[in-house]
């Protein structure tokens, strides 16, 4: 009770601090910011990229129905197997007055790939671009380790710095200076609290004058903020708060899913139950995944059959999701050894995930009617963060996603510890890593698909992770918000209107 009530007297304090001024403000409630600040480069997932597109700009971008388009790039060529062309848009400036050109593409690599350590959310993908060289100040040619048909769709990820400012502060000096194209720029970063203003000279140009991010973990907490008029718009919240958010005049928003949601489950290590295949297939067909959906999610997807999503290259239509077969999961854990059950900890966040703690309090009160003791460990998101990055695991498995945000069923899997190509795999089988390697070397986009389905389809068979659902993302926005326009994972700032 004390925590939220610091909490209504902080909104309190913000909005009169804001009374005086006739700026428009959009005021937007996080569950958390990113664990390293500023640097775009140092963090991954969802809720960092949903702020960082209010400062920064990417090479391309993927729409909701998983296209390629235009961002600092205007257009693009394959010259060869292992080399694009990119003509970059011309008369873009950054916060700090320097000017976009190709030396600033070239310099975002060669820093990237110096400073991998330092760049975590790129670390893995910076050795497939060895070279850059610069064709004239708006043409880069992007040369690639290997062939790459879906080049385009992979900088998607990449985001873009001033190269003056990048040379003088390096990577770490963006956590506490970022500087980009986009919409906004910071005027402060509190714990609590980062505000932004206007970058009127953004090709990406705004509609409102500043923007305020406040952090606020709890997700009951953000829908009270909204429904009593003190933020705009209240980032993941629960299907089951749609309702009331209507009948009050205000509305919830879904962004077009691009990720799949599983409990990873930590095979490649003898000690760990889920290193038999037996035992992981008897924990999907332990869930009953249609309840959950239907109920705690109010019908608004359906259970996953396979990592990717049916909008990526690589997605088999042909697959089904694993049953709910109670009896089938018990014979598989005799089979397996485990006739007297089995405990295992799945490790977790808090507030990312529409009513996630109740998907996981009946995810393991459904395991337990086969045997299975299910712990549910609660950790920080930069713990899990981390984790996933390196591939730690502090029980026997932890929530995360397979992300489909580069269209490309293939691409998730090689970029994490989803393979033995990870840091700290959770997840290796040579068999199948050979497909892994050929599928990834392919410039033959048919051959790759192909491969890929393959792949899938082998993780569906032998239960990689516990596949749940598409990772739905649920914004609730007040009234006063008149136009709201997510793409995928990113939220289009530029576009926000604001009318009391």
């Amino acid at each position: 009770m004390k925590s939220v009530i610091r909490l209504f007297v902080f909104f309190y304090v913000s909005l009169l601090s804001f009374s005086l001024s006739s700026e428009t403000i959009l005021r937007v409630a996080h569950p958390a910011a990113s664990p390293t600040k500023g640097n775009p480069f140092g963090a991954s997932g969802t809720t960092p990229t949903l702020f960082y597109t209010s400062i920064y700009d990417r090479i391309t971008d993927i729409d909701n129905n998983g296209n390629v388009v235009p961002e600092l790039a205007l257009s693009w060529k394959s010259v060869n197997q292992n080399q694009w062309r990119f003509k970059l848009r011309p008369g873009v400036k950054f916060s700090n007055g320097e000017k976009f050109t190709s030396e600033t593409i070239k310099t975002v690599f060669d820093t990237v790939r110096g400073e991998a350590i330092n760049a975590r959310s790129w670390y893995r993908e910076a050795p497939n671009y060895p070279r850059v060289e610069i064709v004239d100040e708006l043409t880069v040619d992007i040369f690639t380790l290997y062939p790459s048909p879906l080049a385009p769709a992979y900088l998607s990820a990449l985001w873009v710095v001033p190269h003056g400012h990048l040379n003088k502060v390096g990577l770490e000096g963006l956590v506490n200076n970022p500087i980009g194209s986009g919409p906004f720029k910071l005027d402060s970063w509190e714990p609590e609290r980062i505000i932004l203003s206007a970058y009127k000279d953004s090709w990406r140009k705004p509609k409102i004058d500043k923007m305020e991010a406040l952090i606020v973990p709890d997700s009951s907490a953000r829908y009270q903020a909204l429904v009593t008029g003190q933020i705009d718009v209240a980032v993941a919240i629960s299907t089951d708060q749609i309702d009331i958010l209507e009948m009050n005049g205000h509305r919830a928003e879904m962004r077009n899913p691009i990720r799949t949601l599983v409990l990873v489950l930590k095979s490649n290590d003898a000690k760990s139950p889920f290193s038999n295949v037996k035992v992981r297939q008897a924990f999907n067909y332990a869930v009953d995944k249609e309840t959950i959906a239907k109920i705690l999610l109010s019908d608004l997807v359906k259970p996953a059959s396979q990592p990717a999503l049916p909008f990526a290259i690589g997605y088999d239509e042909t697959l089904n999701p694993y049953p709910y077969d109670p009896e089938r999961a018990i014979q598989l854990l005799n089979e397996a050894g485990y006739k007297n059950g089995v405990s295992f900890i799945i490790e977790t966040v808090s507030g990312f995930i529409p009513n996630d703690t109740a998907i996981l309090q009946k995810i393991a009160s459904d395991v337990a009617k086969v045997g299975m003791n299910m712990e549910v460990r609660l950790i920080t998101y930069p713990q899990l963060a981390r984790n996933s990055t390196l591939g730690e695991m502090g029980g026997h498995g932890f929530i995360m996603d397979f992300t489909n945000r580069y269209a490309d069923a293939l691409k998730p899997i090689i970029n994490t510890n989803h393979s033995c190509r990870g840091a700290g795999p959770w997840f290796c089988e040579e068999s199948i890593q050979q497909v892994i390697n050929e599928a990834d070397k392919t410039f033959d986009l048919d051959k790759r698909i192909m491969l890929t389905k393959n792949i899938v389809k082998y993780y569906r068979d032998v239960a990689q992770s516990l596949f749940l659902f598409p990772l739905i993302g649920l914004e609730g926005i007040h009234k006063r918000v008149k136009v709201w326009k997510p793409m995928n994972d990113r939220f289009m700032y530029h576009l926000v209107e604001i009318h009391d």
